[in-house]
């Protein structure tokens, strides 16, 4: 195997982290064995004992391990010692294991045990990279425009958003978005479970369906009253052909978003990308997600096998995409 060291000072990322902080280089030297990818368990260990630590101290944890976990991971990668696929398998593993954990960390610290934080996108469907944004949701239960928690509750998840995205000289965890929520930017930044069904009911547009179909709690409880809400929104217990309208008017959209943007060739963006990918998927998913259950699983390319399984999507298609995903 490769000196992971020298490989992973390819790595302008890397060599500045080595330079700044020499301890670093043992996270990268335990690359060495093929073995040893950054554990769950082993981030929980890093972030066991938080709460007797200060503000400082706490952001400082939390960024230091995840310069241990990418060193590592890079180390790995570099190193060629796994397949491709074995490989993004691993990163978005890892790379999602210590977005969750750190949410829970940090809440754990903020002393709220009852927030439930909805992880959308790629964590929700736990293929988060290295360079994502997290896009989350805060729901608490039984909250309401009325309660005499609400401020209490709200200047949590801002506490918890500056605990992850905030710039220290340590740099920063995840860069957090919130506009996925009720309203976006302009709604509350916390939702009760009441206030939640109503807009879905009388606000929810389609794009949303689309969004929530990934939404996963990573922390708090009462998950199924949650997913008894959730779930009649985005799934039509009918074969829900009449979104294929809405869904070629987001796709126009997009396109159009991506030849004003000239962003043609862009891996994620561009025509043929990830995201493109991502919408033939749960398309497919919102149509008949209602009566099939199976098509309900999160992950694109879980998403995808079932399609073929199901004989919704050519195998060859399906091997073209998973591939080029």
């Amino acid at each position: 195997m490769p000196d992971p060291i020298q490989t992973t000072a390819l790595s302008r990322y890397a060599a500045q982290r080595l330079a700044a902080h020499p301890g670093l280089a043992a996270e990268v030297d335990a690359a060495r064995d093929a073995r040893a990818p950054f554990s769950a368990a082993e981030i929980a260990r890093a972030l066991q004992g938080t709460r007797s630590d200060d503000e400082a101290a706490f952001k400082r944890r939390l960024r230091m391990l995840r310069q241990r976990v990418l060193l590592r991971t890079m180390a790995r990668d570099l190193a060629g010692e796994v397949s491709s696929a074995e490989n993004l398998a691993e990163v978005c593993r890892t790379t999602s294991d210590l977005a969750e954990l750190s949410i829970r960390a940090a809440l754990e610290w903020l002393g709220d045990a009852d927030l439930i934080v909805v992880a959308m996108g790629k964590l929700g469907g736990r293929e988060l990279n290295v360079s994502s944004d997290i896009d989350l949701v805060f729901v608490h239960p039984g909250l309401d425009e009325n309660s005499a928690d609400l401020e209490q509750v709200e200047r949590t998840g801002r506490k918890l958003i500056a605990l992850l995205s905030e710039v220290t000289e340590d740099g920063f965890v995840f860069r957090v978005d919130m506009r996925l929520r009720p309203f976006g930017n302009s709604g509350a930044l916390v939702s009760g479970f009441d206030a939640l069904e109503e807009y879905f009911v009388a606000q929810g547009r389609e794009w949303e369906r689309y969004a929530w179909i990934k939404a996963r709690p990573v922390s708090g409880a009462r998950h199924d009253e949650l997913a008894a809400i959730v779930r009649p929104f985005v799934y039509r217990k009918y074969l829900d052909y009449a979104t294929l309208a809405a869904m070629r008017r987001l796709h126009a959209e997009v396109r159009r978003d991506v030849a004003r943007r000239e962003l043609a060739g862009h891996v994620k963006l561009g025509p043929g990308g990830i995201r493109e990918i991502e919408f033939i998927a749960q398309a497919l998913q919102l149509i008949r997600g209602g009566r099939d259950p199976a098509l309900t699983v999160r992950p694109t390319l879980e998403v995808l096998q079932e399609l073929a399984k199901k004989s919704l999507l050519p195998s060859a298609a399906t091997e073209e995409l998973s591939a080029a995903y």
